[in-house]
């Protein structure tokens, strides 16, 4: 019963479990006003052009990089050094930010995000309208508290 539940929440749409991405920044924001908007929030900082697509994301492990420049991360999240380094030597968003961000269209189910989630080593993704532009964001966190507000209680997981 409770994996039947699950199947069928893993069906509805992100659009279910999603928020609203923070302010975006503007890859010329500097350094210390990224850092700022990341401690207001839980969610990845998105970067969009002057036309309000997306550039890219700057993640927590982007800070741990540019925090660290002689720290050695290790298991899947390793870090390069030359990442490592270019990144500890970041002065606006653009130098710090991931451009290959983890994305799914705004039309995808819960289940394709967990899947890029997988896939990408990521406990976040953005999503994305047909224009490119960033929409929303969902953590894992989002799609746990999800499926326990949506699962049966009386029989327990």
């Amino acid at each position: 019963m409770v994996e039947k539940t699950i199947e069928k929440i893993l069906q509805e749409p992100v659009t279910a479990v999603m928020t609203r991405c923070p302010l975006p920044v503007h890859p010329e924001t500097p350094i210390f006003r990224v850092l700022e908007q990341f401690s207001h929030s839980n969610h990845p900082v998105i970067v969009v052009d002057s036309d309000g697509t997306l550039a890219g994301v700057i993640t927590s492990m982007d800070i741990i990089s540019a925090l660290t420049p002689g720290g050695g991360l290790g298991g899947r999240h390793m870090i390069s050094e030359l990442d490592r380094f270019l990144k500890s030597t970041a002065q606006n968003a653009r130098d710090l930010m991931s451009d290959e961000p983890l994305t799914v269209p705004e039309d995808a189910k819960i289940c394709d995000a967990l899947e890029a989630m997988e896939h990408g080593h990521s406990s976040s993704v953005i999503l994305l309208n047909e224009k490119n532009i960033a929409v929303g964001c969902i953590e894992l966190a989002d799609i746990i508290a999800y499926l326990n507000r949506s699962l049966p209680h009386s029989r327990g997981l």
